[in-house]
């Protein structure tokens, strides 16, 4: 059984979190801390059923804890990750994994040298319904892929929410954008590269507050990718074909109660597909249950890991330039 303690009372780890892993077998999630609002400890432990600790230190060198999940804004991932894999704990962390790619690398090869499972938690991509489009495209109903589009972005949220607060790791890029880019990493493959990017901000806000990007890869696949935190909320993803094209509306976002739909149009007409309902909060948990017994699954989260890293990274630099 691997136990479990949560950095942090985060709406994420509230909401999304813990209904799912009380549901992931052999994971037992045993206590919790906060510093910055303990306001919101109590309810935590008594909704859960969980103890509460006295620090985050206090937590993370605990001898009954062997895991702990870090729901903290991104500017905090690295600090406490790393002190986590330092005391010999497995991590599991919210995206992105961090602000910038020299900590992420070092975080990795922090977590290697240990053999330790370090997860980042792109939920979305352990849906069924990726893999589900995957076959749609492989089974050739849109014909030749031509041109791949998915974009994420949502309305503006409360002025004090982390996402625009430039010391918390705000921005549209590691938020919106990171999704719109780990899609296209699943649906390119490794040899992914970024050919153009362009971030913007508005006055009023120090961080970047939409962008865009174009990806290839080394067979000449091109995804545009659009993302942004001020904006009419899109969550899609398009597929034009030498034939037709998919189109989905739910790809980063689906609840557990939706049943994807996806639109084929071709010049035949067109059909929607229900997809199955699935749980991609607890298949990811499941993943990371399941790096800390397999070295080949923590190597390929490794991998995955600096390759997101890399792209925000060089997403940032084509966008500064």
């Amino acid at each position: 059984m691997i136990r479990l303690g949560i950095v942090g009372c985060a709406e994420i780890a509230y909401r999304r979190f813990m209904p799912a892993a009380l549901q992931v077998e052999g994971l037992e999630v045993k206590a919790i801390a906060e510093e910055y609002d303990r306001s919101k400890l109590q309810n935590f432990c008594n909704e859960y059923g969980l103890e509460a600790a006295e620090s985050f230190d206090e937590l993370i060198a605990r001898d009954d804890i062997d895991a702990l999940y870090i729901p903290q804004p991104p500017a905090l991932h690295y600090k406490w990750a790393k002190r986590a894999l330092e005391a010999g704990k497995h991590v599991l962390i919210e995206k992105p994994s961090t602000t910038s790619f020299n900590d992420t690398a070092d975080l990795v090869d922090t977590a290697r040298a240990k053999g330790l499972a370090l997860h980042e938690n792109y939920m979305f991509a352990y849906h069924s319904q990726i893999s589900d489009i995957q076959k749609m495209i492989r089974d050739g109903e849109i014909g030749d892929v031509r041109l791949i589009s998915a974009n994420f972005g949502f309305p503006m949220r409360a002025q004090n929410d982390f996402r625009y607060n430039k010391a918390l790791g705000g921005g549209a890029l590691l938020d919106a954008g990171g999704y719109t880019l780990k899609l296209a990493t699943v649906l390119l493959g490794d040899t992914i590269k970024v050919d153009s990017a362009h971030l913007l901000s508005m006055k009023g806000f120090e961080v970047d507050m939409y962008g865009n990007a174009s990806v290839s890869n080394d067979d000449g696949l091109v995804c545009h990718l659009g993302f942004g935190m001020d904006c009419g909320y899109r969550c899609s993803l398009e597929v034009w074909g030498s034939k037709g094209r998919l189109f989905t509306n739910r790809i980063f976002t689906a609840p557990e109660t939706l049943e994807p739909v996806v639109l084929i149009e071709t010049g035949d007409g067109s059909k929607e597909i229900k997809l199955n309902k699935d749980m991609h909060f607890k298949h990811s948990i499941e993943g990371f249950v399941n790096e800390i017994s397999s070295e080949e699954a923590r190597n390929k989260m490794y991998d995955g890991i600096l390759l997101q890293s890399k792209l925000v990274e060089d997403v940032r630099i084509l966008a500064e330039k």
